[in-house]
């Protein structure tokens, strides 16, 4: 029995905790990785954010111009004052204003193409960076970011390009249905039906690019691909996804009281604070989960419910156990014994050139290459022993437990057939069109 701190060493180096405590707390289910993920990556999260911000701040800036512009046009143009006087001679303003709305429009679509340019920067890497820490992995958030943006900027900026082509067609038909609308149209049932149409579109459409942008950082599949995954996903689950969406804006909702001067404030210095990064960690957590349910155990070697942990069986004395649902590469592999002196690395003199650099590398491949010679040539030796051991462990179960508990394990093995992951992939999937699937980790290799 372990003996108990002192008052001095509770005081110094915290309150005791026991083991079963300390499991207890690990997540094992998604609303518990998600909270797990913002307490314990909170000053992470924030630089994250800031990084998002940086490349955000030509969109935001466009949308802020647009607005500014609009509201310029509304105090300019004579809407309502000197309306009845008879001086000055104003001309008729019937659809003015949707004619005005229309031209800040064209402005604003011709310069998006560059903002989004910039944010995908800012996008690729943050929702890389995100994937990472659902998965539970070690994230440098500096290093990571930008290992994000060069493996993934091009499938994030292609995805936003397309939803901008998209938006452009939809808002256009919104602002031209209301420009009809004003002039008295003699169709406005269809004007209204084409506006309703057109935001239906938009719903649909951004919780498409939100599942190009995920899958694109997860696996590496082709854009026609990419474009029919996103879409079905985003048509099948379409009230859970707007749920999570809207979840996702937590932050933003203090935004909407402009009229409130502390609520407003406070908004604004959480949005700051750490407002764009709870959004990807909503949106990848919540994706990452659609992906476990529906697509991972069609894609050979894929991983599920990595960085959840699931309760084990209980234990003799009722107390129940976590353990990690990942397994370990080194364990279902065979290694080369140490003592082996067949390939030895040269060693660097004090004062060496290329051509010492040149041998180095050559014995590290050398080492290499008889380190997988050693695994082809004892891979079935290993999976016999493997499966040699597993038999005499389940016949130690068969004697040394009755019937029921017999009955009690298998009905725990059935029900865990959901959790059960693939094995280990180290990163990416890759789809092609064949449906084989080739593993890669997180810089782009291929695991051997």
């Amino acid at each position: 029995m372990a003996k108990k701190k002192g008052l001095f060493s509770r005081l110094i180096e915290g309150p005791e905790r026991s083991e079963e405590y300390a499991s207890s707390t690990l997540p094992s289910n998604r609303w518990q990785l998600g909270w797990d993920v913002l307490k314990t990556n909170f000053s992470k999260l924030f630089l994250l954010n800031l990084l998002i911000i940086l490349f955000l701040i030509p969109l935001i800036a466009l949308f802020v111009f647009r607005y500014i512009s609009i509201k310029y046009d509304a105090s300019v143009y004579p809407f309502i004052q000197n309306m009845g006087l008879g001086f000055p001679g104003y001309p008729s303003v019937v659809g003015l204003s949707s004619s005005i709305i229309i031209t800040e429009n064209l402005k604003f679509f011709a310069l998006l193409i560059v903002a989004v340019a910039v944010a995908s920067v800012g996008i690729s890497g943050s929702f890389y960076v995100m994937r990472n820490m659902v998965w539970a992995e070690g994230v440098f958030v500096g290093s990571d970011f930008w290992k994000g943006v060069k493996k993934d900027y091009g499938v994030v900026f292609l995805s936003l390009l397309f939803y901008s082509v998209i938006l452009f067609f939809s808002v256009m038909s919104i602002s031209m249905s209301s420009y009809l609308i004003d002039v008295h149209a003699s169709v406005k049932a269809l004007l209204y039906i084409a506006q309703a149409m057109s935001w239906i579109i938009i719903i649909f459409m951004t919780v498409t690019v939100m599942y190009m942008i995920t899958i694109g950082v997860t696996y590496t599949i082709k854009f026609k691909g990419l474009l029919r995954n996103s879409a079905i996903f985003a048509l099948a689950l379409l009230p859970t996804n707007v749920f999570f969406l809207l979840f996702g804006c937590i932050c933003f909702l203090p935004l909407l009281l402009m009229n409130v001067t502390l609520v407003f404030v406070f908004g604004i210095m959480t949005v700051i604070i750490i407002g764009f990064s709870v959004f990807v960690l909503v949106w990848t957590n919540y994706s990452q989960w659609v992906f476990d349910k529906y697509l991972n155990d069609k894609i050979p070697g894929a991983k599920k419910n990595r960085g959840i942990y699931k309760r084990a069986a209980s234990s003799d004395n009722g107390e129940s156990d976590i353990s990690i649902i990942e397994k370990s590469k080194l364990t279902s592999t065979p290694i080369k014994p140490i003592t082996d002196y067949d390939v030895e690395l040269y060693e660097l003199p004090e004062s060496f050139s290329r051509k010492d650099l040149e041998k180095l590398e050559e014995t590290k491949a050398a080492m290499r290459r008889d380190s997988d010679l050693y695994v082809e040539e004892h891979k079935d030796d290993y999976k016999n022993k493997e499966n040699a051991n597993s038999f005499e462990s389940l016949l130690n179960n068969e004697d040394g437990k009755s019937d029921n508990d017999s009955d009690e394990t298998t009905g725990n093995s059935d029900s865990g057939d959901e959790d059960t992951t693939a094995e280990p992939n180290g990163g990416d999937v890759k789809i092609s069109e064949n449906n084989k699937e080739e593993n890669k980790n997180g810089d782009g290799e291929e695991n051997k």
